[in-house]
């Protein structure tokens, strides 16, 4: 994928679950070489914003494991200079249990290094619904948000039938979808809005 348009000034890279030996699962794997492969296109001058806390039972927070992997990924892909570079350009947000508290935690680290055009790297089955939640706790700054999922992941896991994971991430995005439309429908009818 060739981005085209605006050099983005930054990546927000949404955080997944991490293994129990502390390393990011699949779907943070797949986010993360896709948002490395894209910031190195542009000219690997912008941030990489990691966000993702930790999950009990675990010993690492999301944006941790991913900064591990990053790092380890673009030495053994870019060399040991672009391991260098990217130590400067990382940044990890530990404290979002979710996507909501994503966006509201990297929106305050988004205004703190004055970006104004930053890509938002997900999965597609979850990119609508981030991309939604972003652009309305964004929707008040000058900042401009492009949605960039990783291609192909859904073919992947339909191909290798991993057909119970697929039911299992739209059972949780139908799920997630319900939670925000009923919350939206309960303030929009105390006239909250």
């Amino acid at each position: 994928m060739v981005l085209e348009g605006p050099r983005l000034e930054g990546f927000i890279v949404l955080g997944a679950p991490v293994n129990p030996q502390g390393k990011p699962g699949r779907v943070a794997r797949l986010r993360l070489v896709h948002a490395l492969n894209l910031w190195r296109q542009g000219g690997a001058h912008g941030y990489i914003l990691l966000t993702g806390g930790q999950r009990p039972g675990t010993y690492i927070s999301e944006a941790q494991a991913m900064a591990g992997y990053a790092l380890a990924w673009a030495e053994e892909s870019w060399g040991l200079d672009f391991r260098v570079h990217l130590t400067t350009r990382l940044i990890v947000e530990e404290n979002s249990l979710n996507t909501a508290a994503s966006a509201r935690n990297t929106l305050v680290l988004v205004q703190d290094l004055s970006l104004k055009e930053v890509g938002l790297v997900s999965d597609s089955l979850h990119m609508r619904r981030a991309h939604h939640l972003f652009r309305r706790h964004f929707r008040h700054h000058p900042i401009n948000l492009y949605p960039l999922p990783v291609p192909g992941v859904l073919k992947h896991y339909w191909q290798n039938r991993r057909y119970l994971w697929l039911s299992k991430m739209a059972l949780r995005e139908g799920g997630a979808w319900l939670k925000l439309l009923g919350h939206r429908a309960l303030f929009w009818r105390r006239g909250l809005r």
